[in-house]
């Protein structure tokens, strides 16, 4: 029996390239959810991950973010283990090469080359970043087909706010903390404890901490959003703040979202409608899409075997 245990983890060391092989030794399975495993060396090599996409994530109590890292290791099983079913994830997604673009840019990069080297200096190896970019996207392809019929879009509605936009609009950077509550605590008695968390860590690394959004690995860092692009409430929450501020928690089908201004420009209308409609409604199908996801996700999660070893 210990030979067999020995080999299978001999085989999980050659899939990751290590090239010391008494490492053996120092390989513990952590977790198992279904017959996906999760081992320290993963969610090393996952913390040094969200080190690279987020820089202060280092600042977090070690003990504290090797915790996030398991959690956000798990997440990635999970959909890994839904995606399994109805995809081979050996065929790489042809949207690969645009997200890590956005990646290596988002964090002040140029080109992939400058990406790859940045990556070795995390002891992070390119090709299973790549990887987990298609568990990713091949995750939304998925929530795609399964629930594009339910995304519901007024494009009538859309295009009067276009007609109504002035000469020009307000456009503002935006991070994002999404989170839940359980049955024991208030959204209230969360948010304090987010807000505390904001000021002891930053608002970076609170979304690393609370965030349920796929954002919280870079931060919570969400873009540039212009105010066509919002809801009315959202946008008389954002008015009411300063750069450098947050909102209050505002209700959202996936949860509870609080939104903070990094930066913030005016920007002057297109005057094109239907190039403008297009990006309305591609926006409002992406935002009813990962909404969508978040609760589906949540749906496979209670049903999933987690274990730990």
């Amino acid at each position: 029996m210990k030979f067999y245990i020995k080999k299978f983890i001999l085989i999980i060391i050659l899939t990751f390239n290590y090239s010391n092989l008494s490492a053996i030794e120092n390989v513990k399975i952590l977790l198992k959810i279904n017959n996906e495993i999760i081992t320290n060396i993963d969610v090393e090599n996952e913390y040094n991950y969200l080190i690279a996409l987020n820089n202060d994530f280092k600042k977090i109590q070690k003990d504290k973010a090797l915790k996030i890292a398991i959690d956000s290791l798990t997440k990635e099983k999970i959909k890994k283990i839904e995606i399994d079913k109805y995809f081979d994830l050996n065929q790489k997604s042809k949207i690969i090469p645009n997200i890590i673009r956005s990646l290596y840019t988002s964090i002040n990069l140029e080109n992939l080359d400058d990406f790859k080297n940045y990556l070795k200096g995390y002891n992070l190896n390119y090709l299973d970043i790549e990887k987990k970019i298609n568990i990713e996207t091949t995750w939304n392809k998925l929530v795609y087909e399964k629930y594009r019929d339910q995304v519901k879009i007024d494009t009538e509605e859309l295009k009067k706010t276009i007609l109504n936009q002035k000469s020009e609009q307000n456009s503002y950077l935006i991070s994002e903390i999404l989170f839940v509550t359980n049955v024991e605590e208030t959204i209230e008695e969360k948010y304090k404890k987010i807000k505390l968390s904001i000021k002891k860590n930053g608002f970076k690394n609170s979304a690393n901490i609370y965030s349920i959004s796929e954002s919280s690995k870079l931060g919570g860092k969400v873009g540039w959003i212009n105010e066509s692009q919002l809801s009315k409430e959202i946008i008389s929450k954002l008015k009411r703040i300063k750069v450098g501020d947050y909102t209050n928690p505002i209700k959202v089908p996936s949860g509870n979202l609080i939104l903070k201004i990094d930066d913030f420009k005016k920007v002057k209308n297109n005057l094109d409608i239907d190039k403008e409609l297009k990006k309305l409604i591609n926006y409002e199908r992406n935002k009813q899409l990962n909404q969508l996801s978040n609760i589906f996700f949540n749906k496979i999660k209670n049903n999933a075997l987690i274990n730990e070893i």
